[in-house]
């Protein structure tokens, strides 16, 4: 793996271990060779995530809206910055330049861009590993949920199982790097058909 996507929020939140936690998940990727790719900010978990992967020998590859970029709230470190004009132009570059994808806390963007990169997997546009940092139980209510909708009929147990869910950063980042993704002829169980 090359280039990896780390989503995540543009605040620290409340609790000190989600800065830590990003900071050492940077650290692994950028020990292991990989480059982050990000949202472009500099502030919040976004900073501490591209300023530890740079300050450790990683490249951090920013992709911004233009809206952002006008309003110079792109981290000034990054090297390679893309610019986009729309949410779904920027979503796109992600899933175009990244080999996985790693969620770690964040808000509604992180959720938005989670549910993208699942539903894009799901439907056979893109077949890359993705996993979600449960720090200090952060998802906790959100895999309660997804677990209950696999229970419910509106999410398939197989694309639910394609998500790798690890509370421990080395453990998530191994489990991603050896990922093997489910073969074109488990697509119809992804899909739930």
């Amino acid at each position: 793996m090359k280039n990896i996507s780390v989503f995540c929020g543009a605040h620290l939140g409340n609790n000190p271990i989600y800065a830590q936690e990003a900071k050492k998940m940077a650290e692994l990727m950028a020990k292991k060779g990989i480059n982050v790719v990000f949202g472009g900010g500099e502030v919040g978990l976004m900073g501490v995530v591209s300023n530890t992967a740079m300050d450790n020998g990683a490249d951090a590859i920013a992709i911004s809206l233009k809206s952002l970029v006008d309003l110079e709230l792109v981290n000034p470190r990054v090297k390679e910055v893309i610019v986009t004009n729309t949410l779904l132009d920027r979503k796109d570059e992600f899933m175009e330049r990244s080999d996985a994808f790693i969620v770690l806390p964040g808000g509604v963007g992180s959720l938005d861009e989670l549910a993208e990169i699942m539903a894009s997997n799901q439907l056979g546009l893109i077949n890359k590993p993705v996993a979600l940092l449960n720090t200090a139980g952060y998802y906790d209510h959100l895999i309660a949920w997804m677990e209950k909708a696999v229970g419910e009929g509106f999410i398939s147990q197989a694309n639910f199982s394609d998500l790798i869910i690890s509370d421990s950063c080395e453990d998530l980042l191994d489990r991603v790097i050896n990922n093997k993704r489910p073969s074109d002829d488990d697509w119809t169980n992804r899909i739930g058909l």
